[in-house]
């Protein structure tokens, strides 16, 4: 052999290890494309899932606290109803002239004292509200 033929041999073998890396690292990025390609997708769908969870938890969550607020707003409009009337009333006896009286009975007897406004409304009010809501069913 001459030494064309081996400086030829020794390139052609060198080709033939770079053509052989070459497409051995392709091969090798294209699995690595392949696996970052697969590990994407399974992030964007593990995301997808918990931010749907958070926005049905959220959606709930408003719901719910709406529904509240109307109870609330409800029984709010029930109590300022209910001070109205009870206001009217009282003020409907005072313009009669005469005041609310309750009688107490005791063990040597009756008798008559004035009934303090605010302790009455304060005591009829659960009566009241139980009354309207029983009318209204609430």
């Amino acid at each position: 052999m001459s030494l064309e033929n081996i400086l030829q041999k020794i390139n052609e073998d060198a080709r033939a290890e770079v053509n052989r890396i070459i497409e051995g690292s392709k091969a090798k990025a294209e699995e690595i494309k392949d696996q970052a390609r697969t590990e994407a997708l399974a992030q964007s769908e593990a995301l997808l899932l918990e931010e749907e969870r958070k926005g049905k938890l959220e959606a709930s969550r408003i719901v719910t606290q709406a529904r509240l607020q109307k109870k609330l707003d409800v029984l709010a409009c029930k109590k300022e109803l209910i001070d109205e009337v009870l206001a009217k009333a009282f003020r409907m006896k005072r313009v009669e002239g005469s005041t609310l009286m309750r009688k107490v009975i005791l063990k040597d007897g009756e008798r008559e004292e004035s009934f303090d406004e605010q302790k009455m409304m304060d005591e009829i009010r659960p009566q009241l509200e139980k009354f309207i809501c029983e009318i209204l069913d609430l």
